[in-house]
């Protein structure tokens, strides 16, 4: 099993090797995410990686780089944190060199603590294709309990796709087993 770790983005010495991932992996990540299309350089990462640390600095979210071995391998996120409703999104992407192997559980585990232990969160939710059965799973196995679905709701590669909304509440995560 890998060791991983997550942390805030360096946007000066991460933009080369995220792009450079990025790059090698755009096919099956863009299969899921809109945005993932957008960085067509390493200047480019750079300025979406240094809008990410002034989210963080900001509060308004919590991006994280997931490192497995020392290398990395995607990030995850938690988007719109709102303290006065003690609520955030939750979002990720893993290359495919990483994918079967844990990394993501352990990542998502790592920021779920951050999320319910050190922003004192209530609530934390997320959304994905019923279609991302990876996805899908991830959420499920964290613990989220999948709410509804929402018809159409997201435009991706030409077309609308339903999403399934997953939600966790504190005190299902501090009860997990």
């Amino acid at each position: 099993m890998s060791v991983v770790e997550i942390r805030p983005p360096e946007p000066a010495g991460d933009a080369e090797r995220m792009y450079a991932l990025i790059e090698r992996y755009r096919a099956t990540l863009s299969q899921w995410m809109a945005g993932i299309v957008r960085p067509q350089s390493a200047a480019d990462t750079e300025a979406f990686l240094r809008l990410q640390a002034e989210g963080n600095d900001e509060g308004r979210c919590a991006h994280r780089v997931i490192l497995a071995d020392g290398e990395i391998a995607g990030i995850c996120s938690l988007h719109g944190i709102s303290a006065a409703h003690r609520y955030a999104r939750l979002g990720y992407w893993l290359a495919d060199s990483h994918v079967g192997r844990g990394v993501m559980s352990q990542a998502l585990t790592l920021l779920l603590n951050y999320a319910f232990e050190d922003l004192a969160l209530h609530r934390v939710e997320l959304g994905c294709a019923p279609e991302n059965l990876r996805s899908c799973r991830v959420a499920e196995r964290l613990g989220f309990k999948l709410e509804g679905e929402l018809r159409d709701a997201q435009f991706l590669r030409g077309r609308f796709w339903n999403m399934r909304c997953y939600g966790l509440l504190a005190d299902e995560w501090k009860n997990r087993t």
